[in-house]
């Protein structure tokens, strides 16, 4: 079977799966146009979404693509075919954006800003922390990395509820809601967490009325897709409850144009999508598991709806 593989360092992917699947033959390049013919026969495709869009229209044999990134936005465009399996990396993004998360979230609560603003000037004055045992952690969208998101909030003793298109119950949050019902869990989380792909469904999702039923001393995060932002309606919000933050991980545009009002805003901190980096180890860990699977005849986890975009 051949494989192509177009990434970054896709050089050192083949060096890193060839020994372990020796029977396969491997074609890969760095970005898509300098890809080789023979590359477009193969049936299997290791790929960033980005340059597999380049070349999906020329590759006949395409079985299955497997995405770099947990995001497949550039995959579903209505002019590329969808015949194929395609699945994606969201499995390995989870403990990463934990991380991510509650390292802001630990720091707003232990008071680091307060403590450091303290040692400049030579005081020493304990201050009331409290703490995130009993308080709610909501996730908006309920999948993977929203998973793994809950297990490390039950960890550190916060209820977790999600919000999804569903609503159906799902491990390991204590309650699942639809995204019509926001108010009623957004209303008393401590923590609101936006982890949704970019789809038609969910473009705007974050809006006004979204903002109007947050807690006004709400951490927010937005580590999902920057479209699925209304910056707008945020910044009004965090103008108006100055008890509240917002996290933002991803913008729309990214990067964010440098004379945008968000970037003064004093209750917001915005980071350069670097929440949970595809790591090349993780990726070819996780695509060499798949690919046994493959070759066994046996299903894909972590496959991506084109009717849904995730």
């Amino acid at each position: 079977m051949q494989i192509t593989i177009v990434t970054p360092h896709a050089e050192r992917y083949v060096e890193a799966l060839r020994p372990r699947f020796p029977l396969c033959q491997w074609v890969y390049a760095e970005e898509a146009h300098k890809l080789e013919s023979s590359g477009l026969a193969s049936e299997v495709l290791l790929a960033i979404p980005s340059e597999a869009a380049k070349i999906i229209l020329q590759m006949p044999n395409l079985q299955w693509l497997h995405s770099s990134f947990a995001g497949v936005d550039a995959l579903l465009q209505a002019h590329l075919p969808k015949h194929y399996l395609l699945t994606n990396s969201r499995g390995v993004f989870g403990p990463l954006m934990s991380e991510y998360v509650f390292s802001y979230l630990l720091a707003h609560a232990q008071q680091h800003d307060v403590y450091q603003a303290q040692q400049q000037q030579g005081l020493w004055q304990p201050q009331t922390s409290p703490s995130l045992q009993g308080e709610t952690f909501c996730c908006v969208g309920s999948g993977n990395i929203s998973q793994h998101l809950a297990k490390t909030a039950v960890h550190f003793g916060m209820r977790p509820v999600a919000l999804s298109h569903s609503g159906n119950a799902k491990a390991p949050f204590s309650q699942v809601a639809s995204f019509e019902q926001h108010q009623q869990l957004c209303s008393s989380a401590k923590a609101v967490v936006a982890v949704l792909p970019n789809t038609p469904n969910t473009r705007g999702l974050l809006s006004t009325d979204f903002f109007a039923s947050l807690a006004d001393e709400v951490l927010f995060f937005n580590v999902g897709r920057g479209d699925t932002l209304d910056q707008d309606a945020l910044l009004r919000f965090l103008q108006a409850k100055p008890k509240a933050k917002a996290i933002l991980d991803v913008t729309s545009p990214e990067p964010l144009p440098s004379v945008h009002p968000l970037w003064s805003q004093s209750n917001c901190i915005i980071t350069p999508h670097i929440a949970a980096p595809s790591r090349m180890s993780d990726i070819i860990e996780l695509f060499a598991c798949k690919l046994e699977h493959y070759l066994a005849g046996e299903e894909l986890t972590d496959r991506v709806d084109f009717t849904k975009g995730y």
